[in-house]
């Protein structure tokens, strides 16, 4: 049976595909790492108080000086958030140094002086943490003898 349309019309022998949705790509394993690394900086740095609190960034002393680190541990500055996190961040780069220069065992060189950076990078961290700790509390009783080697080394 020859079908009822003129034959200068031609039915059109077309497969069209189903588009494919599948779920999508994993981001890059470095990507995640970079965004919780952020955020446990972010939180570990106090700066969840900065935001529920909303203080000044920067307070005034009696002479209108400017008072970076508050001395009591309620209060905290705004910028104070932002220090303990960039203090915080210095530390973990010279820990992950240390750990990183595990890989290069057959260059002892390169793994010495990563480790090396490491660890001046780790130790500076501790004691600016401390020091920044020792201005914080009024009183020295409650925190560690290692002030004391802090406050000569400053």
């Amino acid at each position: 049976m020859k079908p009822w349309w003129p034959r200068f019309i031609v039915k059109p022998r077309v497969r069209l595909a189903r588009p494919n949705f599948g779920m999508p790509s994993r981001p890059p394993e470095i990507l995640v790492f970079g965004v919780f690394f952020f955020v446990i900086l972010f939180v570990l740095g106090g700066n969840i108080y900065t935001l529920v609190k909303n203080p000044p960034a920067i307070a005034t002393g009696p002479n209108n000086e400017p008072i970076i680190v508050y001395p009591a541990l309620d209060v905290q500055l705004g910028l104070e958030g932002m220090v303990a996190s960039v203090v915080i961040m210095i530390g973990v780069i010279g820990l992950g140094l240390i750990y990183y220069s595990s890989r290069y065992v057959f260059q002892p060189s390169y793994a010495m002086r990563l480790m090396a950076l490491g660890v001046i990078l780790a130790g500076a961290a501790f004691l600016i943490v401390t020091y920044l700790m020792m201005l914080k509390t009024p009183s020295r009783q409650g925190i560690i003898p290692m002030l004391d080697v802090v406050q000569t080394l400053a």
